[in-house]
């Protein structure tokens, strides 16, 4: 029964990781196609574009908000600089999930932003954890004993 209803702790870097490597795959495709046209997105000049007329956003935040998840869900995917890159990221899906709107909002609407303002948050709140470049830069001496032992 201890299976169901206990965490395990020797899984929980498995599944930050898992989580960092969905949201960033997911937020660094979109950004890329937003910014390079790379995935079947139009481009920069394009999304500023749909930016303005779509949604009243000025160019300076479609370039903020765009280039925030092109470079913010590499990081996370790398798990460097994790942090600030969800914190930003947080931010940049709150705009989204408040410009979506509340109207529909499972159906096309503001479900999906407001999924990976969750997965950020969580990802804020947690850190990088054990599988990372963040751990092996900056926390290798500041870990638990029980992640040191794993990173020897």
């Amino acid at each position: 029964m201890q299976l169901f209803t206990q965490t395990n702790k020797n899984l929980f870097n498995t599944a930050i990781l898992l989580l960092r490597l969905m949201t960033g795959l997911i937020l660094f495709v979109a950004g890329a196609g937003k910014v390079m046209g790379w995935f079947g997105g139009f481009g920069i000049h394009t999304t500023v574009d749909m930016f303005k007329s779509g949604m009243n956003i000025g160019p300076l935040w479609a370039y903020i908000s765009s280039y925030t998840e092109f470079i913010g869900g590499f990081l996370i995917m790398l798990g460097l600089l994790t942090r600030p890159a969800a914190f930003t990221l947080f931010i940049n899906m709150l705009v989204a999930t408040i410009v979506s709107g509340t109207k529909n909002f499972f159906m096309g609407g503001a479900a999906y932003p407001c999924l990976l303002m969750v997965c950020n948050l969580v990802i804020l709140l947690t850190g990088p954890l054990l599988y990372s470049i963040d751990a092996l830069l900056f926390h290798k001496k500041d870990l638990p004993l029980t992640y040191k032992s794993q990173l020897a």
